[in-house]
């Protein structure tokens, strides 16, 4: 294990463990939520009895609905980030939906099932031990009716969620569900374009099928990277990526230059893997900078969070020099100065001052070498 990934070990299993406390917190509060609403339609005109009819499958069976809805949480999380991206390559999509489909119906039904069992007992202040003799009983009424309806509502909105949060981001979803980007709202940022070199060679040699998935693994090897530096994806466009960091925070900075050597590590443990199924290996460039730009939700129709600003600008343009100057990760001027008063693990290198396109001052890149 390289010096890097040793450093931000924990990183990835501390992102797995928080996505399962997510799942499990959503489908505990979803459940008993539902079981909450239920109560009031019991026949009651003492609210407060009502109420205590809510909190009765709780506290009678609280340790078993807890065990239930935590195995089927991690199931679910397991299944959703774990099992079903791997999936995804190795089957036909239309045989995985399948898949999935049924896989899922089964859990929900299985999971359904038990809870309605316990929730029964509770209601009808029976015991675990008529269950069996009384299956069709505890099959056949409405409040396993009830919690079938629960589980595949809840589902929908579980994928919904997720969906959400890998599109928007974690951070950023309760902001954008409350508006805050209807206006345009000023962040400090660092931004890296990242770009794939010889893309058009490659497109050209794999055919625009066959490059589509080249680009798809190449983009698949950035996940350990995100996670160890906390790097959040603005947009992929092409062959090309931008991620952000959080400029507030000093040592974002160097997670930012982290990310990149990162990146290329994980890359080259798969030269193999990319020699033998495309013929060709992913080498990419980046550039960073960092500064204030305005974010903004932008489109009506269709909407999506928007970053403008200088910095961005520069920053593209910076990347296009990675090229003719041979190097593999550029800087600004700015940028560089943080980086060589916080650090001395990499090697700051003034490469030249040039004039960028769209620019009236000159600008200075600087070459950060491992």
């Amino acid at each position: 294990m390289t010096f890097l990934k040793r450093k931000y070990a924990g990183a990835k299993l501390k992102f797995h463990f928080g996505q399962f406390i997510n799942v499990l917190l959503f489908w505990n509060i979803a459940i008993r939520f539902a079981i909450f609403i239920q109560s009031l339609g019991y026949k009651s005109v003492d609210i407060a009895d009502a109420f205590s009819k809510g909190m009765l499958f709780m506290k009678q069976r609280l340790l078993a609905s807890s065990i239930i809805i935590s195995i089927f949480a991690l199931i679910s999380w397991y299944m959703q980030f774990l099992i079903y991206p791997k999936l995804v390559r190795k089957f036909h999509i239309k045989r995985l939906t399948v898949i999935v489909v049924l896989f899922d119906t089964a859990v929900f039904v299985v999971i359904g099932l038990l809870l309605a069992v316990v929730h029964y007992t509770v209601e009808q202040g029976l015991d675990f031990s008529e269950v069996k003799p009384n299956l069709s009983r505890f099959l056949f009424n409405s409040t396993t009716l009830f919690f079938f309806i629960v589980m595949f509502a809840s589902s929908y909105v579980y994928q919904l969620l997720i969906t959400l949060f890998k599109q928007i981001g974690f951070r950023k979803l309760g902001r954008v569900m409350m508006g805050y980007y209807q206006r345009p709202r000023e962040e400090y940022l660092i931004f890296m374009f990242l770009d794939l070199q010889s893309s058009t060679e490659f497109a050209e040699k794999l055919g625009h099928a066959k490059y589509s998935y080249f680009i798809q693994d190449c983009f698949k090897m950035l996940t350990n990277s995100l996670l160890m530096t906390s790097g959040r994806v603005y947009q992929y466009v092409g062959d090309e990526v931008v991620v952000t960091w959080n400029a507030s925070k000093i040592q974002n900075y160097k997670k930012a230059v982290d990310f990149f050597f990162l990146f290329k590590e994980e890359l080259q443990e798969h030269e193999k893997y990319f020699m033998k199924k495309y013929g060709v290996y992913p080498v990419f460039s980046a550039s960073i900078n960092a500064g204030k730009v305005m974010s903004a939700e932008v489109g009506e129709i269709k909407t999506e969070l928007a970053f403008h600003g200088d910095v961005l600008n520069t920053a593209a343009r910076i990347q296009k020099q990675c090229k003719p100057y041979k190097k593999e990760l550029l800087v600004t001027k700015s940028f560089a100065n943080v980086i060589m008063s916080n650090q001395d693990r990499y090697k700051i290198l003034f490469v030249d001052k040039i004039k960028l396109k769209g620019k009236e001052k000159d600008v200075e890149l600087y070459e950060v070498a491992s």
